[in-house]
């Protein structure tokens, strides 16, 4: 019998993944586990994939390191990490649409922040696209420990 994955949707407020394990530290969100994303409670090498949604951007970029150094720990070798981050047009406009927003990463710095870290690939693209007629600025991060 084969063993069930173990996929995590960190910062999953009211949206959470079908198949996935909840991850937030608001209490009034649709979480399973009430825990902080800088500090996750898994064993490390036992996640099989990791989404992330608007998460990063709530981060100061010392907390987005330690953000993705526990994305490393816990993801098993060979397996996935998606993240999606609000860059948003400017620092002002991201700031605004969120109070809870720290920063505006660009992808130098998502770059940069992931060097430190032996992920065996990453991905990191800036995507324009349309949604309901807004357009929207976001960047895009798919790792591979």
């Amino acid at each position: 019998m084969k063993n069930k994955s173990t996929k995590l949707d960190i910062g999953c407020g009211k949206n959470k993944r079908e198949g996935f394990i909840g991850i937030d530290i608001d209490p009034n969100s649709d979480a399973d586990i009430i825990a902080s994303a800088l500090n996750l409670p898994f064993k490390d090498n036992s996640v099989d994939e990791i989404y992330s949604s608007h998460l990063v951007e709530h981060f100061s970029p010392k907390e987005t390191e330690k953000f993705f150094a526990e994305i490393y720990r816990v993801l098993k070798k060979n397996s996935r990490a998606f993240l999606k981050i609000d860059t948003d047009w400017t620092k002002k406009r991201l700031l605004q649409k969120d109070p809870t927003h720290k920063h505006r990463y660009s992808v130098r710095e998502i770059k940069k922040i992931l060097r430190q870290f032996n992920f065996s690939q990453s991905k990191v693209k800036r995507k324009i696209y349309l949604i309901n007629f807004h357009l929207r600025n976001k960047i895009f991060v798919e790792l591979v420990k």
